[in-house]
């Protein structure tokens, strides 16, 4: 089952990038909705450039969207990627339940 993710390397990756906690501070940030570049900076304390090269990384990997203002392309909107970031903890759930029945209480592993 791929979960939407591509490859267990796919989801890999996912998972080291947001090993990093900038990142993972802005997909906390981003869970309370749509925000542009510039209220996620001042939000996060993050300078624009910073915050562009962490955004680039979650684009990249599919874990936010992205979206220009309709009437000023100046404006960047972002969002979390709901799809992907479901798909993620799919994956994640499916392991740790394989984890809890692969082994007894005992603390053995079942045969």
């Amino acid at each position: 089952m791929t979960h939407g993710l591509d490859t267990a390397e796919d989801c890999m990756r996912c998972l080291a990038v947001l090993g990093e906690p900038q990142r993972l501070r802005i997909l906390r940030a981003l869970a309370d909705g749509e925000q542009t570049a510039g209220e996620l900076s001042e939000r996060l304390g993050v300078r624009q450039n910073t915050l562009s090269h962490h955004m680039r990384q979650l684009r990249e990997h599919g874990l936010v969207e992205v979206r220009r203002h309709p009437h000023d392309e100046r404006f960047t909107f972002y969002r979390l990627n709901g799809r992907r970031l479901r798909a993620l903890s799919d994956v994640l759930t499916e392991w740790a339940a394989r984890a809890e029945t692969a082994w007894e209480p005992s603390g053995r592993r079942s045969s």
